[in-house]
């Protein structure tokens, strides 16, 4: 399996705390970098900086967590009490 060989640090800045990264306290941010990333947060942001902290803090790559939900999503069950289903059926 892959493994994100980089700067630990940096991602410890941009995501916030992982905690299988590293047990190191991480740096308090000057003004200046905060200053820098003081704009509004948009859906997208938000919703890319949750994926990357799960794929950085169980180290997996893009590809093995887009299988991994996938699976996860065919695999939910339904809740309709009329509409029968067996263990085998597959959805989607």
């Amino acid at each position: 399996m892959s493994r994100y060989r980089g700067p630990r640090f940096k991602k410890y800045g941009r995501l916030g705390a992982l905690p299988g990264l590293t047990s190191k306290r991480p740096r308090s941010r000057s003004d200046l970098q905060t200053q820098l990333r003081s704009g509004k947060r948009s859906q997208y942001r938000i919703r890319l900086e949750e994926k990357q902290k799960l794929r950085f803090h169980y180290g997996l790559t893009e590809r093995q967590l887009l299988k991994y939900v996938h699976i996860c999503w065919k695999s939910q069950r339904v809740n309709r009490p009329g509409f029968t289903t067996t263990t085998r059926d597959a959805f989607g």
